[in-house]
């Protein structure tokens, strides 16, 4: 462990692999500089000079890599990481001038030109190390960035399937087929908010996120088909901050059908007794929650949805979804100001609307 003022330095902390690759690199170049330091200096010397330049080019390149360099390319630091250039360049110099006076016994000047000689010849001995640890580290965020990559690919697929859900769509046109028996206008009111829904989930397919004006009408009409199918076996309470503009937050598109979907799916309700899931909307984030009232029969599931909606906030946001246990169970999604994702496109009109 680093001491806590240490720790400061380095906004990104060295890991074992960065000691495993430095370890490598000296363990080739160490004896290359014996041999170079041994046709000019006495063995004691050339053995503390190697073990010294090790020390030296090893903490000299981890504070740039890990120090400075993170620094220089975060855009809230930046200023004052060019601060400390001019500081870094001292003291690197100050420490070779150092050691070529103590460690080999040479005179040198301490004047200001020979101390940046001293860092311009110090960055010749280190940099061979540096640039192998900054490619490492490159190396390592492209991986990272890969892997995101691809686990919002499958995430998105994954979502895309669970939204056109095959049984979904059998359940409510079977609930289309009685309505028309009974009763057209409300089977013609029952279609339109079902080729809401859809129209909203092709739209959106391709989109990160989506304004939370749009996600609570998809909301309403994904309501209004489980009352049908359900009756007054589930309850929804939904409430909305009072100054809150729902046109101005945004959340990942699907996210009240997941959370909705998965009250539904284990736990239990009854005319008698139904279950009441409660949507709250506040200015920074939406919850839903709900008794928590297991079905007899569990139901077969891998948790996938919920799993699903919290990688692609993290993904997309770096923001938790949290996720509180007990007798109420409850999820909470933050609400996002702006977006710098893919839009979602213009609506397209559905298949039946063209037809005469």
């Amino acid at each position: 462990m680093l001491p806590s003022f240490l720790l400061k330095l380095f906004p990104r902390r060295p890991g074992r692999a960065d000691a495993v690759v430095m370890a490598v690199y000296w363990l080739v170049a160490a004896p290359l500089l014996f041999i170079e330091y041994r046709a000019e200096f006495s063995l004691p010397r050339a053995v503390a000079g190697t073990a010294f330049t090790a020390l030296l080019d090893s903490a000299t390149v981890l504070l740039a890599v890990h120090g400075l360099l993170p620094r220089l390319l975060t855009a809230g630091q930046r200023t004052g990481a060019l601060a400390l250039v001019p500081a870094f360049v001292l003291l690197s110099g100050v420490g070779y001038v150092w050691g070529l006076e103590v460690v080999f016994g040479q005179q040198v000047s301490w004047q200001p030109l020979s101390l940046v000689y001293a860092a311009v010849s110090h960055a010749r001995s280190y940099g061979l190390l540096a640039v192998v640890l900054t490619g490492k580290h490159y190396h390592d965020t492209q991986q990272r960035l890969l892997g995101a990559q691809k686990a919002q690919a499958e995430s998105e697929l994954r979502l895309l399937k669970a939204q056109i859900d095959p049984h979904f769509l059998f359940n409510n046109l079977n609930i289309l087929h009685v309505l028309i028996a009974q009763d057209t206008d409300v089977a013609s009111h029952y279609l339109d908010r079902f080729a809401g829904l859809y129209r909203y989930l092709i739209r959106h397919r391709d989109a990160d996120f989506v304004p939370l004006a749009e996600e609570l009408r998809f909301f309403d009409d994904y309501v209004y088909l489980l009352r049908h199918r359900f009756g007054a076996a589930y309850a929804f309470d939904t409430t909305l901050a009072p100054s809150l503009d729902p046109a101005t937050r945004h959340v990942v598109p699907g996210t009240l059908q997941i959370l909705v979907e998965n009250a539904i799916k284990h736990n239990r309700g009854d005319e008698d007794s139904p279950l009441v899931v409660t949507l709250e909307v506040c200015a920074d984030h939406l919850s839903v929650r709900n008794p928590v009232q297991p079905k007899r029969t569990a139901p077969e599931s891998g948790g996938t949805g919920l799993l699903n909606l919290q990688a692609r906030y993290r993904i997309l946001t770096g923001q938790p979804v949290q996720v509180q246990r007990g007798p109420v169970f409850a999820v909470t999604v933050p609400l996002l100001t702006h977006t710098a994702r893919r839009a979602a496109p213009a609506p397209a009109p559905l298949l039946a609307e063209t037809a005469p």
